[in-house]
């Protein structure tokens, strides 16, 4: 039932990511949960308490609490735990306590996710959904029902790829449905319920994170950016960057 539970989440915001200390003896009661979290305890151990079952989170077992559950947590031993909140649909009744051999490499994703989103870096939102669906994979690698991203999750990976390697192209939602192998209004719906953007929105708004990389770079005019992001005119381009961070790119660039 996790293992199903778990290849079936579509991520769609990443809310926070984020590391924080408990001193022995702290205690806390949760309702209901919200949305979802994956937790690293990597100094001390915390015990989840929910239906009658412990779940113990330390360096050794990362734990996962699903949306609307409810438990208590207490701080057996002091230290240092990471967590992502995230947004998924489905809920669950109980927290998912997973061990795993490999902590020092989810610990690294958890890390290095925290600091970009720190920095703010471009396409940290994409990246966040990315890092979160990889912890989670990472850490279930040692289940006996492991978790896989679902069918759904793997159509669009190639398309991902494309975007990123020929956004500057003319990109269509036939095209990329060819890429895909399906047809163009299944994978229009597809595209949407796993990345929460249609796919022509989610090119533009890569084009757009693109662009201001580029107009922080050294660049001769604001033409020759909109030509290399595959814009027809830099009107097309002025127009849709406005659109999508109500500044003209001028006014961005602060040339």
């Amino acid at each position: 039932m996790e293992a199903e539970l778990l290849s079936n989440l579509v991520i769609t915001k990443v809310y926070s990511v984020s590391t924080l200390y408990t001193q022995e003896n702290t205690k806390l009661k949760r309702n209901n949960r919200a949305h979802w979290a994956v937790v690293i305890k990597y100094e001390g151990e915390t015990v989840y308490t929910s239906n009658g079952k412990r779940f113990l989170s330390d360096l050794n077992h990362i734990v996962i609490l699903p949306k609307g559950c409810s438990y208590e947590w207490l701080c057996t031993k002091s230290g240092h735990f990471s967590i992502i909140e995230f947004n998924s649909d489905p809920t669950y009744h109980e927290p998912i306590s997973l061990p795993v051999k490999n902590s020092d490499k989810i610990l690294k994703i958890f890390k290095d996710l925290e600091y970009k989103r720190n920095l703010r870096k471009p396409m940290m939102a994409i990246e966040s959904i990315r890092d979160t669906y990889s912890i989670l994979l990472t850490a279930a690698q040692n289940d006996p029902k492991p978790y896989l991203p679902t069918e759904k999750q793997q159509k669009i990976v190639p398309v991902i790829e494309y975007i990123s390697k020929y956004y500057y192209k003319n990109i269509t939602n036939d095209s990329l449905a060819a890429i895909a192998g399906l047809s163009t209004v299944y994978f229009r719906k597809l595209f949407t319920s796993v990345m929460g953007v249609s796919p022509i929105t989610y090119v533009h708004q890569f084009r757009i994170e693109k662009a201001k990389e580029m107009l922080k770079s050294d660049y001769s005019t604001l033409t020759d950016i909109a030509q290399s992001l595959g814009y027809p005119s830099l009107y097309d381009f002025s127009r849709d960057f406005k659109k999508h961070t109500g500044v003209s790119p001028s006014k961005y660039g602060g040339r």
